[in-house]
């Protein structure tokens, strides 16, 4: 239906001074009028809600790419939830293996500017040579930062060194009421560093260190070279040492394959009562594994930053770790952290202390007023499977148990019964004796009311295996 122009009666206007004013208001009104002179109009494009952009600076070839996928993982399971509660995000994964990763990263808008990673410490040596860092908020992998940088150009989403040490003497101290450490560690950076981090830290607390190394290649030397913290004595006529051990944790930064030599070392000498403490270097080996003889271990500790038991739903499905928890613990924290563009370092700090208030899969993380991150870790044991976390109760059960037996060493008075039972219920048995089928002796009993048994005393003179 086409429609007849309208023409408006200009005659009916006497004063032509009015004409003016009426057209201005006639071209400011949209009606229909007739047909206009207008440009052509281009179909208008769907605007797509574009939400927070979460950027993940890892590494998508070589050696550490199926790390950085299950971060990436961790990262989409994030982005699924959140797209569930109606929060679209824009997640972006530049590959920091890609000799372009940096220009990459300068192509996205200057609104993508939080950086999760990098993985390694060469990229993020690049990122801070090439000013990226200073470009957009980079919450790094890293378990330490430059000197000088953490929480002024760049800041940690990762545990350190020091919040494990952190970890360990929270638990021994504050848990089970332990004020004197030992430390036998091995003579390479890895175990100086960490020994020293640990003696730094109880000197803090007013408490010493007693502490003694070894050669990791030489395996056979081990065991004397524990001997001067063990200082053990032996009675007249008797080849059982007695140990004169002067402190009740000894901290063992090594790997989980040398804990069978280091405990055979430390009972060579006839110590097998310390709570011992080691570092997430356990985790690596122990996570998913076998672990034989794993009540041989029931005083040894370590700390780790991911409990599958406290997982959020997201995350229980089988196959997930620490790793995916990254990733996904980082996305929910970027989005909340609601950063659009660089701004100075405290404002940074501070809104990371208002976005880690969330719901965590890994152990939680707080910034202090300088920037620098704090992990509480979790504690866990060695168990059959693998791994455990903690059950503070047995433990403190277990330690009471061991304490008491070696009671019973020191008097002179068996540690079993005649069928090789141990008389300490709840114990678990020592190097070379039988399961604990049964318990003899009833709750609370000292050692001076227990009976004493024909069965020889147990000798922790032992053969130290050869070296392979």
């Amino acid at each position: 239906m086409s429609v007849r122009p309208t023409f408006f009666p200009w005659h009916a206007f006497p004063r032509p001074a009015l004409v003016l004013p009426v057209l201005l208001m006639l071209a400011a009104c949209q009606m229909p009028f007739g047909k206009r002179d207008t440009a052509p109009v281009r179909p208008a494009t769907p605007t797509v809600a574009q939400g927070p952009c979460v950027v993940l600076a890892l590494p998508a070839s070589g050696p550490y790419a199926p790390i950085g996928g299950k971060i990436s993982r961790g990262a989409g399971l994030a982005r699924q939830e959140l797209a569930a509660d109606g929060i679209k995000i824009r997640l972006e994964t530049v590959n920091t293996e890609a000799p372009d990763w940096l220009s990459r990263l300068s192509a996205l808008p200057p609104e993508c500017a939080v950086v999760g990673g990098p993985l390694q410490a060469r990229n993020y040596a690049q990122a801070r040579s090439a000013g990226a860092v200073d470009q957009r908020a980079f919450f790094t992998f890293l378990p330490s930062l430059e000197q000088g940088d953490e929480g002024a150009r760049a800041w940690r989403f990762f545990p350190s060194p020091q919040d494990q040490i952190d970890a360990l003497i929270s638990f021994a101290t504050n848990d089970l009421n332990i004020r004197t450490y030992g430390a036998f560690y091995p003579t390479d950076a890895y175990g100086a560093r960490m020994t020293g981090m640990l003696e730094q830290s109880l000197a803090g607390q007013n408490m010493v260190l007693h502490k003694a190394s070894y050669d990791p290649a030489d395996v056979s030397s081990w065991s004397t070279a524990v001997a001067p913290l063990i200082n053990a004595t032996q009675a007249e006529g008797s080849s059982t040492p007695v140990p004169q051990t002067a402190f009740e944790a000894l901290f063992l930064p090594d790997s989980w394959k040398s804990m069978d030599m280091l405990t055979t070392s430390l009972l060579y000498n006839g110590e097998d009562r310390l709570v011992l403490l080691g570092t997430t270097l356990w985790e690596q080996s122990l996570s998913g594994k076998i672990v034989p003889n794993a009540e041989k271990y029931a005083l040894a500790v370590f700390p780790g930053a991911w409990n599958a038991a406290r997982a959020p739903r997201a995350l229980q499905a089988p196959g997930n770790d620490f790793w995916v928890a990254l990733g996904y613990d980082f996305t929910r924290f970027a989005v909340n952290l609601g950063l659009n563009s660089r701004l100075s370092a405290p404002e940074i700090t501070a809104r990371a202390g208002r976005a880690a208030q969330m719901i965590r899969a890994m152990a939680p993380i707080t910034w202090d007023s300088a920037g620098v991150a704090h992990q509480q870790l979790f504690i866990f044991q060695a168990s059959p499977t693998g791994m455990t976390p903690l059950d503070l109760g047995q433990f403190q059960q277990t330690r009471a148990a061991v304490l008491q037996r070696a009671a019973l060493r020191m008097q002179g008075l068996p540690a079993v019964d005649a069928e090789g039972n141990p008389l300490v219920p709840g114990l678990p048995p020592a190097a070379g004796q039988a399961p604990d089928q049964s318990g003899t002796v009833q709750p609370g009993a000292t050692p001076s009311a227990l009976p004493l048994s024909s069965t020889p005393q147990p000798s922790y003179k032992l053969r130290l295996p050869t070296r392979r």
